[in-house]
């Protein structure tokens, strides 16, 4: 086994087991319902974004470059210089407002810097020596992992995800598989915090959640679409 799979293995390990430990210690967590929905709905809405911005990432590198062998800088590449990564904290964060105590972002943030900044710092070395000055001028224009705000404001949803490429890899089953295990995980946490399960009001809230994130993306892409210039007529 490769020693990256070793560790993300010992990190996801022990993430699972903080969970389970957070769960007995029921005065962390809010006991009014209305602020857990909440968390739950805000948590499951940036889960779908990190799973979408996984599969655009995987989908437009595998239909742009040849065995990694060509420097990918257009897609979801023109976002952040690692799409894929900040897909992951994406899901990562949306879980941890879904079933830890909210204030437990910081810490998950703070644990995914150390797992992954060496990590990236090396990748890009490679890929500086690689592609060379290229590479550095798109390093200079675009965030390693995080978008700046300009950036975001700049950004058309029709650049950063192309749903051809997107639904091209394996990455398209974190759509259901993922939400699964949000199902689970916040059934499990309502029957310890609250001593009884609210299984199809969590369904219901995660639901309404994924309706209404298509719906703010259909209306990105659509606008993106309509702005598009129109070419002239021959």
């Amino acid at each position: 086994m490769k020693k990256r799979v070793k560790t993300d293995s010992a990190l996801l390990s022990f993430v699972i087991i903080m969970t389970g430990i957070l769960f007995t210690f029921r005065n962390l967590y809010s006991r009014g319902a209305f602020l857990d929905d909440s968390f739950d709905f805000i948590g499951f809405i940036v889960l779908l974004s990190g799973v979408l911005l996984r599969m655009s990432a995987r989908g437009h590198k595998k239909a742009h470059s040849k065995k990694s062998e060509k420097l990918v800088m257009s897609g979801p590449y023109t976002l952040v210089r690692n799409p894929m990564y900040l897909g992951s904290f994406l899901m990562g964060a949306g879980f941890i407002l879904m079933v830890w105590p909210w204030w437990g972002l910081p810490f998950f943030a703070l644990l995914f810097y150390a797992r992954f900044q060496r990590q990236v710092v090396k990748e890009e070395k490679y890929l500086g020596k690689l592609a060379g000055k290229e590479y550095e001028q798109y390093c200079n224009k675009v965030n390693r992992i995080f978008p700046s705000l300009d950036q975001l404001k700049r950004i058309k949803i029709r650049t950063v995800v192309n749903m051809r490429e997107a639904w091209s890899t394996k990455e398209k089953r974190g759509l259901w598989s993922w939400p699964l295990l949000a199902v689970l995980l916040e059934s499990f946490q309502e029957k310890l915090i609250f001593e009884e399960t609210f299984f199809s009001q969590t369904v219901l809230i995660f639901c309404a959640a994924g309706v209404v994130f298509a719906f703010v993306f259909w209306l990105a892409y659509r606008k993106d679409q309509n702005d598009a210039p129109v070419s002239p007529q021959p």
